[in-house]
């Protein structure tokens, strides 16, 4: 019988970045400490919970986590979207005890709607865009959230990621047709924000050795296009510069912002945030993620290799202060 300890590695997911999950997932599955964990990939989908075997799909149930002939120790969550991203599935795993890597439900739920988020971090006095929500079935008027943010503004899903759905209005002419196509995207409905003007810099954060919140390398976002959109970002349309040229002070001003986010949103193992620096104020917070995105072309792996670490010190590190620290 294997001492090794046994972790499932969820990837899959309800949404339009399943098969970025999926890329996620493959780098845990590779990179994963094989001599101190065994780790068996579990996918989620619309047709429920299977495994690979050798005569193709085997159907599973989540209490197999924990009641299965193998129990796992716990859960590593590369699901991005629902329903890793939106807390649907950590509710699930705590309601049977299952320890996992990410915050508790209400927490990455709130991380998931962008309107909760700034809300949230407004109140406690972090400074985000000027914003408005509108809710499924809530009539709006275009000419008074122009007046409210001006123009350029952002329209967005509030629920979800990869930058689907975002769009950036120039005319106020656009914002109803670009309100009504972010509808589509999710039920949480859509964010409208002000433009910010700055440099974007994403910063992720994980436990230090002693389990306590940590930044990893700044990242610069810089691309050719109007904004860090869909293409951008797995299009090859973006330049991602880890460390980047920033002075000593603005450098620390945006880790320890992150931090800050992180620990006042109740995040957990690792997380990313990305930020707009603009001159002359603080930073101001674009969005938080709870399940970043960890394929080998994401920024969270070349953050852990500038900062010193690999790809497995990086995983075992989120495992043992998470799922082996509960």
């Amino acid at each position: 019988m294997s001492d090794r300890i046994a972790i499932a590695v969820l990837t899959g997911g309800y949404s339009g970045e399943a098969h970025i999950s999926r890329e996620s997932a493959a780098l845990v599955m590779h990179h994963i400490d094989s001599e101190r964990f065994e780790a068996t990939l579990i996918h989620v989908d619309t047709a429920g919970w299977w495994v690979e075997k050798d005569e193709g799909k085997a159907p599973m149930d989540i209490t197999e986590l924990k009641g299965g002939t193998t129990p796992f120790a716990g859960a590593f969550i590369m699901i991005h979207g629902t329903p890793g991203e939106d807390g649907k599935l950590q509710l699930e795993l705590d309601a049977l005890g299952i320890p996992h890597t990410t915050g508790n439900s209400e927490s990455v739920a709130r991380t998931f709607h962008k309107g909760h988020t700034n809300a949230f971090l407004k109140d406690r006095g972090i400074q985000v865009a000027v914003f408005d929500t509108i809710e499924p079935g809530q009539a709006w008027n275009a000419a008074s959230l122009v007046s409210k943010l001006g123009l350029p503004c952002f329209v967005k899903p509030n629920e979800a990621g990869s930058s689907l759905g975002i769009n950036r209005i120039e005319h106020e002419s656009d914002l109803d047709a670009a309100i009504a196509y972010a509808m589509r995207f999710g039920e949480g409905g859509v964010l409208v924000e002000s433009m910010l003007e700055g440099r974007e810099f994403s910063v992720g954060i994980i436990p230090d050795e002693q389990g306590k919140a940590e930044a990893l390398p700044v990242t610069e976002i810089r691309t050719s296009r109007l904004f860090f959109d869909y293409e951008a970002k797995y299009s090859g349309e973006a330049e991602e510069i880890t460390p980047a040229d920033l002075n000593t002070k603005d450098r620390m001003h945006l880790q320890e912002q992150a931090i800050d986010v992180y620990t006042s949103m109740g995040c957990r193992g690792l997380a990313r945030v990305d930020m707009m620096l603009v001159p002359g104020q603080r930073c101001s917070i674009i969005e938080v993620n709870a399940v970043p995105g960890l394929s080998e072309f994401s920024i969270i792996p070349r953050q852990a290799e500038a900062f010193g670490l690999s790809n497995q010190e990086l995983i075992s590190r989120i495992i043992d202060h998470t799922i082996l620290a509960d």
